[in-house]
């Protein structure tokens, strides 16, 4: 299973955007507050962290306790929208980078005939649809 982090003070847009990472890949969301990144990666073999660095997101990948990040990802945008249909569990991702860093770790599925390309998709919960835009 994955833990889903954010950074220490996150804005709330970022811990949203944590909680329902966490939600569609089934994984575990955990408040960061005070803890260490070693307390965080002691808890699972994946350890996704979701950031805000200026204008733009990051998400880092962690594996197997190493204290430097495996991949990152940046996101240039995150569009929330209601989700219409059916609740699509995973990720559908439409750049290939970002699919191999996160296909070990969450259920993902590469889908770039699908969706538009840089895109990652999936569904939250309360009914959010997310669609984030990866910089290139």
């Amino acid at each position: 299973m994955t833990v889903v982090t954010t950074s220490r003070n996150p804005l709330p847009e970022v811990r949203s955007l944590a909680r329902d990472l966490a939600f569609a890949v089934g994984g575990r969301y955990i408040t960061r507050g005070k803890a260490g990144m070693g307390d965080i990666l002691s808890r699972d073999r994946s350890v996704l962290v979701v950031s805000r660095s200026g204008s733009y997101l990051r998400i880092l990948v962690f594996s197997d306790a190493e204290p430097e990040p495996a991949a990152g990802i940046t996101l240039r945008s995150c569009a929330v929208k209601e989700r219409t249909g059916g609740l699509i569990r995973g990720l559908l991702i439409s750049d290939r980078p970002a699919y191999e860093a996160l296909r070990g770790h969450v259920d993902a599925v590469f889908a770039v005939e699908t969706i538009p390309e840089h895109r990652i998709v999936f569904d939250g919960a309360q009914r959010r649809h997310y669609a984030l835009e990866i910089v290139p």
